[in-house]
């Protein structure tokens, strides 16, 4: 054998080697995703008559507890992940379920309702209504298996809401003031905050994000800008909001707010300076070291921030 030909054997199983080696890669990070572990479910007391329902596949999910009813906030993934949840919190609180509210339509927050009573009021934006009523593409939020997301585990009653509201909604249940709140579109067109004034506690939805930068869902009219509005809002309220409550992470306060605030201002006016001086969104991506889509593999990887608001920077230029 020449040179040449030993030389040409040589890549050729090297080449080979990393195929398999990548391709065993992908399979053993797809293998792990699907025996992913069911995050725990635990149900803690936030404070007054406020709980947090933790773990199972989904987002978190909030209950108030109001005289003998109650009022629960989003749902899991799937109804079976929400009964599990309703039946870990009536071990503590026998009362019924008579509203439920819905702080956006994303599936980890919203496939679940079929498991609610049939009798519990739906309180919800406008703008999630409109979410609702079409298909749309949607970011997996969490590292969960993909096999939750099938079709068998997609709602299929019709979804029938029994107030809806845009701006400020305030009711009383029990004793106390409940606030509904919807400024705008930020994560998608129909976020709302559930805001406690007596207990200061808000629960957020994809307002916010720990660990990475936060989500636009662009094809359900989320906004980046509008984000920027909404976390100002939720700062300024009063009274006070002390405990801001996310999807997808425990309890925060006003200090992780306005550092998700001061990150969404600074990325917005650094790319809109690249914009307005004819950058393109590969300089952008350059600029802020966004990676190149990973290989499939069943793993979740977040959106980046910058290109997102470049895209909607971009979008606005063409209408």
């Amino acid at each position: 054998m020449n040179k040449k030909s030993r030389t040409d054997s040589t890549i050729l199983f090297l080449v080979t080697a990393a195929s398999w080696i990548l391709l065993l890669g992908n399979l053993l990070v797809r293998n792990l995703q699907a025996k992913a572990k069911t995050p725990l479910l635990e149900v803690v007391k936030i404070g007054g008559d406020i709980y947090l329902a933790k773990g199972e596949w989904g987002s978190n999910v909030g209950f108030y507890v109001a005289n003998n009813e109650v009022l629960a906030i989003d749902s899991k993934a799937t109804a079976k992940a929400t009964e599990k949840v309703i039946k870990e919190f009536a071990k503590i609180i026998q009362s019924p379920i008579t509203r439920v509210a819905f702080t956006h339509s994303d599936p980890d927050s919203f496939n679940g309702r079929e498991a609610y009573p049939d009798r519990a009021g739906v309180i919800c934006s406008l703008g999630l209504t409109k979410d609702n009523f079409r298909y749309f593409g949607f970011f997996l939020e969490m590292n969960a298996p993909l096999e939750i997301y099938n079709t068998e585990s997609w709602p299929t009653s019709e979804f029938v809401p029994a107030i809806t509201f845009d701006g400020q909604l305030s009711l009383r249940i029990g004793q106390k003031e409940v606030q509904f709140i919807h400024y705008g579109p930020a994560h998608t067109r129909g976020d709302a905050i559930i805001f406690f004034p007596e207990e200061r506690v808000a629960f957020i939805g994809d307002l916010v994000f720990i660990g990475h930068d936060p989500i636009i869902q662009s094809d359900k009219g989320g906004s980046c800008y509008g984000l920027i509005r909404v976390l100002s809002v939720l700062l300024s309220l009063k009274p006070e909001i002390r405990t801001f409550i996310p999807s997808h992470a425990d309890p925060i306060g006003r200090d992780e707010v306005q550092k998700a605030l001061k990150f969404v201002e600074g990325v917005t006016s650094k790319v809109e300076s690249m914009f307005h001086a004819g950058k393109t969104m590969e300089d952008v991506k350059k600029e802020f070291g966004v990676p190149a889509p990973p290989n499939e593999s069943g793993t979740w990887v977040p959106p980046n921030f910058a290109a997102s608001v470049y895209h909607e920077l971009a979008e606005s230029k063409i209408k």
